[in-house]
């Protein structure tokens, strides 16, 4: 029997300034080398022009260039020559991303709400059909206008129910209470063709 895995998940790391040199620059370093795969794999997979410049802590040695430094300059210039409107179309900076971010979590949070507030309804109906709870005093009204909403709801769907197994039953008891129709009588199939005018 093979020993149970002491391995455990990454931890997630904090985006905030790393303070210790060391860590600061290791981190560095392989986000380096990081950034620059994704970018290549970028351009293999959608054929698209990239490329990446990164200034390093105290700008005292060169820049981090991919793919090239001709080739990070060939990219640069045609995005220069493109309009100045066409040029900040998709433009992101940190607050734009910052504020992307909010709006999606912020999305996220109502849709959670909203989907709270129907499983707090619909556990209300439950306990009060079943005698759970005796009344509804202290709910609030927007609680009352949901759960009054979701009962004419359920009620609706449990007529038209009832209304189609109705339909379904009278057609079906038409169908067998309708006497079977014959083209021609035992004795008209058999006489013969000049008799049976």
């Amino acid at each position: 029997q093979r020993p149970a895995s002491t391995s455990m998940a990454r931890k997630k790391v904090a985006i905030e300034y790393i303070a210790s040199d060391p860590t600061r620059k290791a981190t560095a370093r392989k986000r380096d080398m990081g950034i620059k795969k994704k970018a290549g794999e970028l351009s293999v997979l959608c054929g698209v022009d990239t490329c990446y410049i990164m200034y390093r802590e105290g700008g005292a040695s060169p820049p981090e260039v991919y793919p090239s430094v001709p080739e990070a300059m060939r990219v640069i210039d045609r995005f220069r020559s493109m309009p100045e409107l066409d040029q900040c179309k998709k433009k992101m900076d940190g607050e734009d991303y910052v504020r992307e971010r909010i709006a999606k979590i912020q999305e996220q949070l109502r849709r959670a709400q909203r989907d709270n507030r129907q499983l707090e309804t619909t556990l209300l109906l439950h306990d009060t059909l079943v005698g759970r709870r005796q009344g509804l005093a202290g709910v609030a009204i927007e609680q009352l206008v949901s759960l009054g909403w979701m009962a004419e709801s359920y009620v609706k769907k449990v007529s038209d129910c009832i209304a189609y197994r109705n339909m379904q039953q009278q057609q079906h008891a038409g169908v067998q209470a309708e006497p079977p129709h014959y083209g021609a009588t035992v004795a008209d199939m058999e006489a013969p063709p000049h008799q049976q005018l």
